[in-house]
């Protein structure tokens, strides 16, 4: 034994792959799981128990003790191992995979079984071992044999999900246990076989002290029995013949006297629920007083009762069957079942329960148990359960029909992406607007997606609306371009026409109306075969602060009846038509749309003819925006003879190719950029000449000291100011909780990253503008401005129209990330492998900003994740996993911008 723990704790440096035949498979299985944990006291401590522990030469002992060492480890690695990231189901799944020979054992069953089944095969194998002890003492193995036999089987035996199937289970290992007891007690004398139970109960505590269910072996040792067994039984009725024997008179059979053991009286009397025992003939002989209190009878006058008299006659009826089939191999209708009826009481009340029934095996006469248990308590909670149910059934239905929401947008990149893929469009602007509608429905559809996932907000009343100041007459038209191809291809026309007196910049969310108008202009193009379909924004009136419009959907389509029409914007209602099975959605989007028109404080009106058409309404308040177009913008700019040259900006951004580009885009625009690498470092240069600068760009992800706290000093510091200077908060982060720490931290705008050269002028221009003149523009780009293409290429041409055809600007932009991004890579891998979690975040959060400005979306988005989830202890296997599939496409990303850059140089 020595020798296997010698190979089992040497060499641990080397690990041992476990599916490699070797000659001890135990060792090998011990091996894996201490190469599993992370070095510390603890795990040594267990190594040193092994080390120590004389492990049995009975095979069956010592598949018990591994299995007693592996539930230690196991409950190490999962709960205090922090670095250990699993599951115990998972665990075990992954060693019966890797080590069948060691977890085919008996031993191990009762890890691969939960509830009353692990109790129930803990004690057989409480019952087995018991059994393998005396077959040492016993000279003719006969009776051993036997019951070893019997145990092995039941082994076998498949579990059951059935409760009362597994308590009648169990009862019969009770008395199978007793028997043992009492047959061995007889060959080898009761004291030795009280000893060998008490002792091997100890043991068997020891083994699975980490599995709850061991402590189910206390209601079937002998102790129990055997102490009480002194005591005389009850008989509960007069002695009758042993044999049964045929009554002439009645023509029934007569059987034993049911004899009860008091060992189960205490316990039968203090459950919670009724409890009668009744024969063959259902006559009850016991009960106890639950049952009389519920039927108002004391024990005397339940006792010799009909147990059918007092249940329904459907259920007696079942009763009977099953009791006259016992034997017939038939399958029973309720006995072995539970049941939920109302019974009546003694007080001609009706009262909920729930019945089980349940065969005792006894002998030699059959007996049957009735539990009864009250209730009515679940009548309160009747209406949250039905609640729960619908609730959990609108999940269900919710997720897996998401794509109702997804699929115009998703439909116009699909459908503009194959006609300029088949490269038959010559005119540039022709191209340039599928271009820009594919633009759009991308954006448009990110934005439905998180919308989606935002229908529980609705529903909790904690949605807010966004107030921005956004272009609505290029919303709609970007829309209509959109809808225009998809109706075309259905055989229909489409029509957006806006109302001239509507202004084109208003306040208010962009985002919700974009999906207000995608889901009710998709339904109208889903459900109308031929005709038209229109879109009209309808000028109402305006005052000094705000524009009322009318929005009008119509189109030519099936209609709605007009018993349907309410009906129509219940969540996941759809037409009940054969005919438009195939093109139903989730029902979703008429529910949504409804909610957020109502959020917008307006009201949603349909009406429709069956066979005819219909026509969705809505009328909402926009209020007036002073913001110009840009290039409006850009024209007084010039009329004014104002210029940007002079500005002093200062740039805190850790990513060298962000600042290499914003620099960049600053000079191209005359204006200085000085950079500080950190928030820390930004504060420093800021305070030593903060009368100098007139804006600054900070980054919300830095190492040292992040852009809230950097925020946060620079406004202390200036607090007493009458000019401060304008602080410009950059992030990825598009989440509304995000932008509100920003604010409150201080910050005068919110842009978000990939940072847009047009986004950037508006905050310039409004620096020189006249105070006459000056009104603090609203960026708008709060949304992700990423596609949702997953390109492992650089986007050559997206960079050449960003930089005006710069071509050496973007030469040395690629120059930039040849040079920085191994270095970056380098430092990631180091920080994960020495588990330096919150360095690697930043480090990630750094890289990606220099894979999504060249369109490298796919490598950026695995970036992204190792940001989101690396510091999280439930995610950092999660986290590791993105990391090796962007290793896996570094090199090819660094070879393709190798390539582009050679084609650049060379061109």
């Amino acid at each position: 034994m020595s020798s296997f723990i010698e190979r089992l704790l040497n060499h641990r440096a080397s690990k041992i792959k476990p599916t490699l035949a070797n000659e001890n498979p135990i060792a090998d299985f011990f091996k894996y799981l201490f190469d599993l944990g992370s070095f510390g006291a603890q795990l040594t401590l267990i190594e040193s128990k092994i080390k120590g522990y004389e492990f049995s030469e009975d095979t069956y002992i010592r598949e018990l003790q591994v299995a007693h060492f592996y539930l230690e480890l196991e409950n190490y690695l999962i709960h205090h191992d922090s670095r250990y990231i699993n599951t115990e189901a998972n665990l075990r799944s992954e060693i019966k995979i890797n080590f069948p020979d060691v977890t085919k054992s008996d031993a191990f069953l009762p890890l691969y079984h939960s509830g009353k089944n692990q109790e129930i095969i803990i004690s057989r194998l409480f019952l087995l071992i018991i059994l393998k002890k005396f077959k040492d003492e016993d000279l003719d193995l006969n009776t051993t044999n036997a019951w070893i036999k019997i145990i092995e089987n039941q082994f076998k035996e498949p579990v059951s999900a059935d409760l009362i199937k597994q308590i009648s289970a169990f009862r019969k290992i009770k008395d199978d246990s007793l028997k043992i007891n009492q047959e061995f007690g007889e060959i080898f004398g009761q004291d030795f076989v009280d000893s060998v139970y008490s002792t091997t109960k100890e043991e068997f505590f020891n083994y699975y002290k980490l599995t709850p269910a061991v402590t189910s072996i206390s209601d079937i040792i002998p102790q129990l029995f055997t102490s009480l067994l002194n005591q005389s039984p009850t008989t509960l009725f007069f002695d009758k013949p042993k044999d049964p024997i045929l009554n002439n008179e009645e023509n029934k059979i007569i059987e034993e006297p049911v004899k009860i053991d008091t060992a189960n009286i205490d316990i039968l009397e203090n459950i919670l629920d009724a409890y009668l025992l009744f024969d063959t003939n259902g006559v009850i002989k016991d009960c106890n007083s639950k049952a009389s209190i519920m039927f108002n009878l004391n024990k005397n006058e339940l006792v010799q009762k009909s147990i059918y008299s007092l249940l329904p006659s459907a259920v007696s009826r079942d009763i009977k069957y099953d009791i006259s089939n016992l034997y017939k191999g038939v399958e029973s209708e309720i006995i072995g079942t539970c049941v939920e009826l109302d019974i009546s009481t003694a007080s001609s009340k009706k009262l909920p329960c729930e019945l089980s029934f349940s065969n005792n095996f006894s002998e030699p006469a059959d007996t049957f148990t009735l539990f009864i248990k009250d209730i009515s308590h679940r009548k309160d909670s009747l209406k949250a359960k039905i609640n729960a149910e619908r609730t959990a059934e609108a999940k269900s239905t919710f997720l897996s029909n998401m794509s109702h929401e997804i699929r115009t947008p998703l439909n116009v990149i699909l459908g503009l992406s194959e006609i300029l893929s088949n490269g038959n469009l010559k005119d540039q602007k022709t191209i340039k607007k599928n271009l820009d509608g594919i633009s759009f429905s991308a954006k448009n559809l990110l934005s439905i997606v998180n919308d989606i996932l935002d229908f529980s907000k609705i529903e909790a009343g904690k949605l807010t609306l966004q107030s921005l100041d956004f272009n609505l007459r290029e919303v709609v038209d970007n829309l209509a371009t959109g809808f225009e191809i998809k109706a075309r291809e259905m055989g229909v026309q489409f029509i957006a026409e806006i109302d001239e007196q509507i202004p084109d910049i208003v306040i208010g969310d962009q985002y919700r109306l974009n999906q207000i108008i995608t889901n009710l202009v998709g339904n109208a193009i889903k459900f109308t075969k031929r005709g038209s379909i229109s879109l009209k924004l309808q000028f109402i009136e305006k005052n000094t602060e705000t524009v009322k419009i009318k929005f009008s959907v119509s189109d030519t389509g099936i209609g709605i009846a007009e018993d349907k029409l309410e009906s129509i914007f219940n969540s996941f209602y759809q037409v009940d038509e054969p005919e438009l099975a195939k093109i139903n959605g989730s029902g979703l989007g008429l529910t949504i749309t409804r909610e957020l028109i109502t959020l917008k404080k307006g009201k949603l009106e349909a009406k429709s003819t069956l066979g005819k058409g219909s026509t969705f309404e809505f009328t909402l308040d926009f209020k007036i925006s002073h913001l110009k177009k840009l290039k409006d913008i850009e024209q007084d700019f010039k009329n004014q003879n104002l210029s940007l040259k002079g500005l002093r900006v200062l740039v805190a951004e850790d990513n060298k190719m962000n600042q290499f580009y914003i620099r960049q885009l600053l000079q191209g625009l005359n204006v200085q950029a000085d950079i500080a690498e950190n928030g820390q470092e930004a504060v420093a240069i800021y305070q030593d000449a903060k009368a100098n600068y007139d804006l600054i760009l900070m980054d919300m992800h830095m190492p040292v000291m992040n852009g809230l706290e950097a925020i946060s000093l620079i406004r202390e510091s200036n607090k007493d100011s009458l000019n401060k200077v304008p602080i410009v908060a950059c992030s990825a982060d598009v989440f509304p909780e995000a932008r509100k720490n920003a604010i409150k931290a201080g910050i005068d705008f919110y842009l978000t990253k990939p940072l847009k050269e047009d986004a950037l002028k508006e905050v310039l221009y409004w620096l020189v503008a006249d105070e006459g003149m000056k009104t603090k523009p609203v960026i708008g780009n709060t949304k992700t401005e990423e596609t949702t293409d997953t390109s492992v290429s650089v986007d050559i041409k997206n960079l050449f129209e960003i930089f005006d055809g710069d071509k050496e600007f973007i030469i040395s932009l690629l120059e930039v990330f040849i040079e920085e991004t191994p270095k970056d890579l380098n430092s990631l891998r180091n920080c994960v492998a020495k588990e330096y979690y919150p360095r690697a975040s930043t480090l990630a959060h750094k890289m990606k900003s220099s894979f999504m400005n060249l369109g490298l979306t796919k490598p950026g988005h695995y970036l992204q994740q190792i940001e989101a989830s690396i510091n999280d202890p439930d995610k950092v296997k999660k986290a590791k996993k993105s990391l090796e599939s962007f290793e896996e496409l570094y090199d090819r990303v660094l070879v393709d911008v190798n390539l582009q850059l050679i084609k650049l140089k060379n061109n």
